[in-house]
């Protein structure tokens, strides 16, 4: 799991006290906007109740004259009594037509007043000035429709009729003598008083049918919306007092709803015409987001530049001190923490660079003194037998192998004696073998044979001493044996291999002697490589000891098996110590 960072923390720290004043603003814009739409929806509610009202009571009273008339006007209920040819039929006639007449005036609201003798199918009319004679054929024709196909529900309240794409209010009241009486109320002209209800052209009030379908004019602008617009889900039913409905642009909606016919009032009002006098308002609603972000950058700005940069600084270069690097130092900073931290960060690693160098010149001078060490750990053994070789050549009085011999130990134990000796170079470890080896072909002159091996250009490279040696001892103790036939023989080659800095100095030895089986070829493997000697093997661990000490580098000893017969012990170091640009410097 990622651990969290200081950014991180500081940024949730910061998000935790802005996001919820964030909030609180928005949500209190909101809520004002809210309270807005409430008041205005009721103030308009008010105002619609009102204008409903006074609808109602235009056509309750144009209905109780038609129900007045249906019972007390003898003449409108004697139309279908007489024959259409009498004296009487045309008095009826004559009276009803002067009555209705006389009361178009009275009733200015009711475009049309009418009466229908179901028997002949005589239909009178009386209409308003306003109403042209075009107008007056039409809904003659419209009405003679209606009351001949005799609809119950045309008798039972107030009715929607179109015509020619405009709507109006149609009453028929049955006087039971089969004739009846009506009013014809065009919605448009209804509706003038109220058009604009009072808000200057801003808004739109129009008439809508149960159905929600629109029954009166709208302006251009929103006629189409309205004409796709379902609003049927938004009649007045007591449970809404407004509604926010998309029409292109949210509109606030409000609906009352009449007493008298199927229909509703509605009333429309831009949204954005609402929040005019509250600018203050409609800015924050943007602009608090926009500040919220603005000042959340700033805050990460000053963040970065006063804290995550200076942190990154300190955390870049604890790491450069990790990796070995302790010359990084802290630069100068503002803020006083820092500076305190600078300070004692400079200090440490100047400390720790001190401590380093004391630590890396104490290790050097530990280095050295086990190097002598290790170059003194020779056995006892071979320098018993060398005196015993001596003893023996005297007591037969051959002087001059006694002098040879003498010559050969004086050389070698020169050679093992040079502890303050570092490094030699290849030519002089191999004499060295070869002193070694004469020593052991005087022990045993007709079994034993060896040779080297030396690509001259390796002459020079310095190794550490008696770092060939202990192999070809180990050829000797554990692959020498006295035998018939071949004598045993030892061969010691050096040869390089790789190039640039992978370049490898390859020393192999190789003896016909009884050769190494797996398990003793693991066993080694895992001895002269392991940290500590142990028990056995203690020559080779010896070398591959000294060979680390002194490269610094990879060092590895395999074994392996000799063809025909015989093990081949092979030690690969870098052919260049490291910082050396030239072999053997």
């Amino acid at each position: 799991m990622r651990q969290a960072t200081m950014r991180s923390r500081l940024i949730l720290g910061f998000g935790l006290v802005i996001i919820p004043l964030v909030i609180l603003l928005l949500w209190n814009n909101l809520y004002a906007t809210k309270v807005v739409h409430s008041q205005v929806a009721q103030s308009n509610r008010n105002m619609l109740t009102m204008y409903m009202n006074d609808m109602d009571q235009v056509l309750g009273e144009i209905e109780n004259y038609l129900y007045k008339a249906a019972e007390q006007d003898q003449s409108l209920i004697s139309l279908s009594q007489y024959d259409k040819d009498s004296w009487e039929y045309y008095l009826s006639t004559t009276q009803t037509a002067n009555d209705l007449d006389l009361n178009i005036n009275y009733y200015d609201a009711a475009d049309v007043l009418f009466a229908y003798g179901g028997n002949y199918k005589e239909l009178l009319v009386a209409q308003q000035q306003s109403v042209t004679y075009a107008r007056k054929q039409e809904i003659q024709s419209k009405l003679k429709e209606l009351l001949a196909g005799n609809d119950p529900a045309l008798r039972a309240g107030w009715k929607v009729a179109e015509l020619k794409g405009q709507y109006a209010l149609v009453r028929v009241v049955d006087t039971n003598y089969d004739s009846f009486i009506g009013a014809w109320i065009d919605l448009n002209r209804l509706m003038e008083p109220i058009r604009q209800l009072g808000q200057g052209g801003k808004a739109e009030a129009l008439l809508v049918s149960g159905e929600g379908k629109p029954l009166s004019t709208v302006s251009e602008s929103i006629r189409q919306e309205i004409n796709a617009f379902d609003l049927a889900a938004y009649m007045d039913n007591g449970n809404a007092a407004y509604n926010i409905v998309k029409l292109g642009n949210p509109y606030l909606l409000v609906a009352k709803s009449s007493r008298m016919a199927d229909m509703n009032l509605i009333f429309l009002l831009p949204e954005r015409k609402l929040l005019e006098g509250l600018p203050i308002f409609r800015k924050m609603t943007y602009l608090i987001p926009m500040l919220a972000a603005i000042m959340l950058g700033l805050y990460l700005l000053f963040l970065q530049n006063s804290i995550v940069k200076p942190i990154h600084h300190f955390i870049k270069g604890m790491r450069k001190i990790r990796s070995g690097d302790l010359s990084v130092r802290m630069e100068d900073y503002k803020l006083q923490e820092f500076i305190t931290l600078k300070e004692t960060f400079n200090g440490m690693a100047q400390q720790i660079e001190h401590l380093k160098i004391d630590i890396y010149e104490e290790q050097l001078r530990t280095q050295k003194a086990e190097l002598k060490h290790l170059q003194a750990q020779i056995h006892p053994h071979f320098f018993m037998n060398s005196l015993n070789i001596v003893y023996q050549l005297a007591q037969i009085k051959d002087y001059e192998v006694i002098q040879n011999m003498s010559l050969h130990l004086v050389r070698y134990f020169r050679f093992t004696t040079r502890t303050q000796v570092s490094t030699v170079s290849v030519k002089e470890e191999i004499e060295h073998i070869y002193h070694y080896l004469s020593i052991q072909k005087y022990r045993f002159p007709e079994t034993l044979a060896f040779d080297f091996e030396v690509d001259p250009a390796l002459e020079k490279v310095s190794i550490p001493p008696l770092t060939i040696q202990p192999m070809v001892e180990n050829a000797m103790v554990h692959g020498f044996s006295i035998r018939t036939g071949s004598p045993f023989h030892i061969s010691v080659k050096v040869s390089a291999e790789g190039e640039g800095e992978d370049a490898e100095l390859v020393i192999k030895v190789q003896d016909n002697g009884k050769g190494l089986t797996e398990e003793q070829m693991e066993h080694l493997r895992i001895k002269v490589h392991s940290l500590e000697p142990g028990d056995g093997s203690l020559g080779l661990w010896n070398v591959v000891r000294r060979c680390r000490l002194y490269y610094k580098g990879t060092v590895r000893m395999a074994f392996g098996s000799a063809d025909p017969q015989g093990a081949v012990v092979t030690l690969r170091v870098p052919r260049y110590k490291t910082g050396e640009r030239e072999p053997g410097l």
